[in-house]
């Protein structure tokens, strides 16, 4: 909780997943202990800072989620949802449009 931009050099193990087989249990070595590790461990960290830069050291170890809502996202968001059950075939055309000039800017790039 409450992150910085840096991160705690006792966290690589956990980061990195580098667990480790031993007497059929599988471990993690955190400092000088070697820890019981479950596969369906997740670790989660948050952060205050609204626009965080972290190295990208740290950026190929995690995955970063911005979960920030701006105005007009949380707008346009809402927009969808009253077209989505007014008249829904508006938002099912949107859709379509949406998945049109995506294609389209993928085959610009290639051209280009």
């Amino acid at each position: 909780e409450d992150v910085g931009e840096t991160l705690d050099p006792s966290l690589e193990p956990v980061l990195l997943r580098q667990t480790f087989m031993q007497g059929g249990r599988l471990l993690i070595r955190l400092g000088d202990s070697d820890i019981d590790y479950d596969k369906n461990f997740r670790f989660y960290m948050t952060t205050k800072l609204s626009n965080p830069h972290y190295l990208p050291e740290v950026s190929i170890k995690v995955t970063i989620i911005n979960f920030t809502v701006t105005q007009s996202g949380l707008e346009d968001q809402l927009l969808s949802d009253v077209v989505r059950l007014e008249r829904p075939d508006l938002e099912e055309q949107r859709n379509k449009l949406i998945t049109s000039i995506n294609a389209d800017k993928s085959q610009l790039k290639r051209i280009e």
